[in-house]
């Protein structure tokens, strides 16, 4: 939270002259307006405050009816494992000046700049659409990490859920197109195309072998664009997996990929007889890719308030968040992870408060 300093200012009688006098009163008038105006102004932030934690080991997954049983046994002993949100100002929302000094003051609420949460000139719409696309793709992952960590064969592929109008494949790939193929090797999660693309430049190239409706074709040549992290071929991607089993995740008026890792482990633990959370209260956030891997989120601080309101004492975060924590609620130790892995890791450990948490940055 920004820290306001007020100093003093002494001066010896012979350095005091008659410029050194108080404001007038038109003076003041004016800053006084000047202040009033900036309050009542539109600002580009965005402001973040702690959203409602959402016990995954409730309604929100099933799973097939041979695994229920566990439901009825270890949940009983009042152990929770929270999924954590936050409330966001939207894109269209005017955030007033008086409204950004309170949240400061407020303490519970973060405020960043707007473009550093919603990409410039990108549509409301457009982004409501991709948190949507976000969460379905987290969902997935999620279930795709949690059976392959329990031993079963999930075979996947990559589809193309939108293509940007600049990008110089436009005209050359669809709506639901699979790639089979990028620059001759065989890929079928998001993570192989991405490892590619990320090796090479804006206006560099690479050929694609999509299949749509069962047939197959050739793309020789598509130049890439440049966005934030480099090169791209401007596509939206999502893996999909055809799961040998049925396992559903249920979750209302929540977009994004931040509940990656806290679904992963909510399917795992109501598909195994081992109980990792133990009657703790357990919260975390964190993307999760189809390699397990755990991403950073917006609004750490945020979710943490929240957890500990509902009353987590362990949060799981993910590592590349660590840095830029300021302040950990009392009572909460922050765990940081970089992988499904560490996670589970993690929640096994029989003496958790020897485990090396997330350090404060201010």
């Amino acid at each position: 939270m920004p820290r306001f300093f007020f100093g003093r200012f002494f001066y010896s009688r012979d350095q005091l002259s008659p410029l050194r006098t108080r404001p007038s009163r038109f003076i003041s008038f004016l800053l006084a307006s000047a202040l009033l105006l900036a309050a009542l102004l539109p600002l580009p932030y965005v402001i973040f405050e702690p959203g409602d934690p959402e016990n995954v080991l409730g309604s929100m997954i099933t799973v097939p009816e041979e695994f229920a049983s566990k439901d009825k046994g270890n949940f009983k002993a009042g152990g929770k494992l929270f999924l954590t949100t936050v409330y966001v100002t939207t894109p269209k929302s005017k955030v007033f000046g008086f409204e950004i000094l309170k949240a400061w003051l407020d303490g519970d609420e973060t405020v960043l700049p707007r473009d550093s949460v919603y990409p410039e000139n990108q549509p409301a719409s457009e982004i409501k659409k991709q948190e949507s696309q976000e969460m379905t793709s987290s969902q997935e992952n999620a279930i795709f990490n949690a059976l392959s960590y329990l031993g079963y064969e999930v075979p996947s592929r990559a589809k193309i859920v939108d293509v940007l109008k600049q990008s110089d494949a436009h005209d050359l790939v669809k709506e639901d197109d699979l790639i089979i193929e990028i620059d001759g090797r065989e890929v079928d999660r998001v993570e192989q195309i991405v490892d590619v693309v990320r090796q090479k430049n804006p206006g560099d190239s690479v050929s694609l072998l999509i299949e749509r409706a069962g047939k197959r074709i050739s793309i020789p040549k598509v130049t890439l664009m440049e966005n934030s992290l480099g090169a791209a071929i401007g596509i939206f991607l999502t893996t999909t997996f055809d799961f040998p089993i049925d396992v559903k995740i249920r979750i209302k008026d929540t977009g994004g990929p931040s509940a990656g890792l806290i679904f992963t482990l909510g399917v795992i633990e109501k598909m195994t007889e081992e109980d990792l959370v133990r009657g703790r209260k357990i919260a975390g956030t964190g993307t999760i890719n189809a390699n397990g891997e755990v991403g950073a989120i917006g609004g750490i601080e945020s979710k943490m308030i929240g957890a500990r309101r509902d009353g987590a004492t362990i949060f799981l975060a993910p590592l590349d968040n660590c840095g830029e924590i300021r302040h950990i609620p009392k009572g909460l130790q922050v765990i940081p992870v970089k992988s499904l892995k560490e996670a589970i890791s993690a929640l096994r450990s029989k003496d958790p408060a020897s485990l090396e948490g997330c350090q404060t940055s201010g």
